[in-house]
């Protein structure tokens, strides 16, 4: 499992350029994986909130589903990847601003020559 989206942005950037706050976890995680995540926030006392399933028939996202996990006001949502590993998703984002992720021993980004400086490119 990797997290992305918002939270791993606001890592990366400058502190002085991010007046703004994630309002939640993104936490990717291949569907083989997903059983094992979905017991730890279960003893986290998490709840689900959604869940939103992709049809494959009709889209060709590495997204499995979407499940949102809520404790009190905290947020989780759990991007579960239809391939084997968890950070296909995170390369069909829609900019490339957010192609970015930390893993338990590494942080990752894409684009680091324009993320850094605040600039992203459109994903077709």
């Amino acid at each position: 499992a990797v997290i992305s989206g918002s939270t791993t942005l606001h890592y990366l950037l400058p502190e002085n350029t991010t007046e703004w706050t994630p309002t939640d976890l993104d936490i990717y995680v291949p569907e083989r994986c997903y059983p094992h995540l979905r017991i730890l926030l279960k003893h986290q006392c998490y709840e689900i909130l959604r869940t939103h399933k992709t049809t494959p028939i009709y889209s060709q996202s590495a997204i499995a589903s979407v499940v949102t996990w809520a404790k009190g006001n905290r947020h989780i949502d759990v991007i579960v990847s239809n391939t084997e590993v968890a950070v296909s998703p995170i390369f069909q984002f829609h900019s490339t601003a957010v192609m970015n992720f930390i893993s338990a021993d590494h942080i990752f980004c894409a684009y680091p020559a324009l993320t850094l400086r605040g600039l992203s490119i459109v994903n077709p």
